[in-house]
């Protein structure tokens, strides 16, 4: 495998800490979510998670879009993200993805770009059996029939 790209987070303060990448371009204040006892006066780990799954899984359409040569105009990803605890009191996640996808395309063919994406997408690779994850497609622009 060829390294493509590598970056360094630095974490303090757990959920209500803060995180910052090691050349000081991003910075966050984190804040833990009312449901787990927190003020919620900011954005959380999952957010996060949520944000940069939901950012990577849509490069992964556009990029098999624009390599198929499909007329896909535009496209953007509603990331909700649940977070459960088991029966033995282990944290566990689930995530739905709905892509909304704007241009000439049909149902079958935005499916099929749901499920290639899942294949290509490091998030998805990542998670694949570590974490439910639910796929939608809807066309914002749908073909008539």
């Amino acid at each position: 495998m060829d390294l493509v790209y590598k970056t360094t987070m630095l974490t303090q303060g757990g959920r209500g800490g803060q995180v910052q990448s090691e050349d000081g371009s991003f910075k966050l204040k984190l804040a833990v979510p009312p449901e787990m006892g927190g003020k919620g006066d900011g954005p959380n780990p999952e957010q996060l998670f949520a944000a940069a799954f939901g950012a990577c899984f849509e490069h992964s359409i556009r990029h098999i879009a624009k390599a198929d040569r499909l007329p896909l105009r535009g496209c953007y990803v509603e990331a909700v993200l649940s977070m459960y605890v088991n029966f033995e009191g282990a944290y566990r996640m689930a995530l739905s993805l709905t892509a909304f996808m704007a241009g000439p395309l049909d149902q079958p063919t935005a499916d099929s770009l749901m499920e290639r994406a899942q294949g290509i997408c490091p998030y998805a690779d990542a998670t694949r059996t570590r974490m439910t994850l639910n796929l939608k497609a809807v066309l914002d622009t749908p073909v008539a029939a």
